[in-house]
């Protein structure tokens, strides 16, 4: 009798954890398989159904408790992230901020801005600025420095635009990301996506986004830990300082920049 009871306990013991694992995975199991069954949904030609689709892609994926399923359900929302039409892409691009920026899981946060990149390079303003928006939304939920390299991998493109309305706030971001929890390598990536904007040849806003990226390249500058990064921006700056065809307002702040990461260096 003593033995049947040790037996019941045993088996208890083994069987009790298999039984919470295979009860675990069941809604992953559903979850999965529903994204599955929504793949030709989300790029459905009917508006309807496509946007229906993508609502319940999103839905999913905030309530999965598992990355794996945040990740299927970031895979399907590249097509309506792709889209042309923005009242498809951006609610898809909203999405996919919002799933990243609710889990601690770091690669379902980089998936997240992978998928940026189209609208990103997009030849509207509105849905480049959404993009923006959602960066700073993923970036600023986690302080880690590969979060941070992909922001900046991210916001390159939009950094390097030519419109004002694209690169100032890009510009901003980029800085967001680099600080929030940015190494030296997120740093002086940083620093490269700056030349653009520094070089700007603008007749319209072209002092206003110099002097921004003069301001934004001192204040990675200070963040950077290590005498690399600081050293190269203080000599981006210096010989921006330097550049006859700046106006003197902007090679005086070059200057200021420049000599306040010299200071941090001593």
């Amino acid at each position: 009798m003593r033995h049947r009871h040790l037996l019941a306990i045993f088996l208890a013991l083994v069987l009790c954890p298999i039984a919470r694992t295979a009860f675990a995975q069941a809604p992953q199991a559903d979850a999965l398989a529903e994204l599955f069954a929504l793949g030709n949904k989300v790029g459905a030609a009917d508006t309807r159904v496509r946007v229906e689709a993508t609502h319940r892609v999103w839905s999913i994926a905030l309530a999965a408790p598992d990355a794996q399923t945040k990740l299927a359900a970031l895979k399907l929302l590249r097509d309506p992230i792709g889209s042309s039409s923005d009242h498809i892409r951006m609610p898809a691009v909203y999405a996919a901020a919002e799933i990243a920026a609710g889990t601690d899981d770091i690669p379902v946060k980089t998936e997240a801005l992978a998928a940026l990149a189209e609208p990103m390079q997009a030849g509207q303003v509105p849905i480049r600025d959404v993009a923006i928006d959602a960066v700073n939304q993923i970036a600023g939920s986690a302080a880690d420095a590969r979060l941070a390299s992909a922001a900046v991998r991210a916001l390159a493109p939009a950094v390097a635009s030519g419109n004002n309305g694209v690169r100032i706030p890009a510009i901003n971001a980029l800085v967001r990301a680099v600080r929030q929890g940015g190494d030296d390598r997120a740093c002086e990536a940083a620093l490269d996506a700056l030349v653009g904007p520094l070089d700007s040849g603008s007749m319209i806003g072209g002092m206003e986004v110099r002097m921004m990226a003069v301001a934004a390249a001192e204040k990675i500058g200070l963040h950077a830990t290590g005498v690399g990064a600081k050293a190269k921006a203080m000599g981006l700056l210096q010989s921006y300082a330097a550049k006859d065809s700046w106006e003197p307002e902007a090679r005086r702040r070059a200057r200021d920049a420049a000599a306040a990461i010299q200071s941090r260096i001593k």
